[in-house]
């Protein structure tokens, strides 16, 4: 991870996520939904999935619940820590409705 400062462009603040989470072999997760685009997500979680692993995340954006399926693609430690873990996973498939949530969301 770089050190250098985030900048935020978005015009208007972000809105809330909630009830995040992810789900592998029907076990949900719970985790922390860092960032989404068109391609996948960021999340952080407090348990580790192998690189390849299938599963379906879901949360609430305004009231819009949203669920897609995703690929963990990358996988690392957050800080060195054992417990908390930052998950890079791409989309395996978007619908439109899923497209139009998630540059909703990013318009935030």
């Amino acid at each position: 991870m770089s050190d250098l400062p985030i900048t935020d462009r978005r015009r208007v603040p972000r809105s809330a996520i909630t009830d995040t989470e992810i789900s592998v072999l029907s076990f949900p997760v719970p985790v922390r939904l860092i960032d989404i685009s068109l391609a996948g997500v960021l999340l952080e979680a407090s348990t580790a999935f192998d690189s390849g692993t299938q599963g379906t995340v879901r949360f609430n954006f305004g009231g819009v619940p949203f669920s897609a399926d995703v690929k963990v693609e990358r996988i690392e430690s957050l800080h060195g820590r054992l417990d908390r873990f930052r998950i890079g996973a791409s989309f395996v498939a978007l619908n439109l409705d899923h497209q139009r949530v998630i540059e909703r969301f990013s318009d935030q």
